[in-house]
């Protein structure tokens, strides 16, 4: 499988060549980039923008393998407030564009917040989060396969779908080709076992991003590079096997380029 890093291990301000460079040099095949409100790449860069990043990272010999934000943690598609819905539809939506304009054929999206890690209490019902998330990829479907784009809906510390048959019925719920999962290894481990929800996903998986969990710690702080931490790397890639992931392995986090190259290498077999 391809190894492939996430833009957030690098200053958002730094030009996106200098950044594929050294993707490239450090021996990774794709990269992912990020859109926020500030940086070399923005929710609302236009057109032209997307499709120079695009090429620029290609020219640099890699494979643009998804699009990402965090946006998504500020707005919410499944929120109470329809204005703050409205607003999370628009930023979906304005992903897929951006996507198409910078060659990458999946985007990565939260589409509820029941609360993050910290919240003393829940932004929203765990049911209405459920409902209103279906409601809103069923209607962005629409909009990925006018595009030509998928979304990839990633686990992450936001206190909802929280197993692997949850995640799996909610997709199987939209019944859209162009909705999946991103699955994130190290942030299930805390909640369950990677290779249990991967063989539980199947090919419902887009994408993959290979962090590691160091359970003792149990916190933020327990996230490290792959090898460092408590998941059964040979157990997660027999898994992907299995379900004849081809996709790359994304990392995702901070660290030096070359050393988490190695360490994909190592932990995941990608050498």
């Amino acid at each position: 499988m391809k190894k492939g890093m996430n833009g957030w291990t690098f200053d958002p301000d730094l030009p996106i060549a200098k950044v594929a460079q050294r993707v490239a040099d450090a021996g990774f095949d794709t990269f992912e980039p990020v859109l926020g409100n500030a940086g070399a790449l923005r929710i609302d860069s236009d057109e032209q923008t997307l499709r120079d990043a695009g090429k620029t990272i290609r020219s640099a010999g890699l494979e643009v393998s998804a699009l990402a934000t965090g946006l998504f943690w500020q707005e919410s598609c499944a929120a109470t407030d329809p204005e703050e819905r409205e607003r999370a539809m628009e930023i979906a939506v304005a992903m897929l564009d951006r996507a198409r304009w910078i060659g990458a054929p999946t985007i990565l999206m939260i589409p509820a917040v029941v609360g993050r890690a910290s919240d003393p209490v829940p932004r929203i019902a765990y049911a209405d989060a459920l409902a209103g998330a279906a409601r809103a990829l069923h209607t962005l479907g629409f909009e990925a396969e006018r595009r030509g784009v998928s979304i990839a809906v990633e686990n992450v510390w936001n206190r909802f779908l929280l197993s692997p048959v949850e995640m799996r019925e909610l997709i199987d719920r939209v019944n859209s080709p162009w909705v999946g999962v991103y699955f994130d290894v190290g942030n299930v481990l805390p909640f369950g076992y990677p290779q249990d929800w991967i063989e539980t996903l199947g090919q419902r998986i887009k994408r993959v991003h290979v962090k590691d969990f160091k359970l003792d710690v149990g916190t933020k702080a327990g996230f490290c590079p792959p090898g460092d931490g408590d998941v059964n790397w040979p157990a997660v890639m027999a898994a992907l096997q299995a379900i004849h992931y081809e996709g790359p392995l994304v990392y995702e986090g901070p660290g030096d380029p070359n050393d988490i190259a190695a360490r994909i290498d190592r932990a995941c077999g990608t050498a």
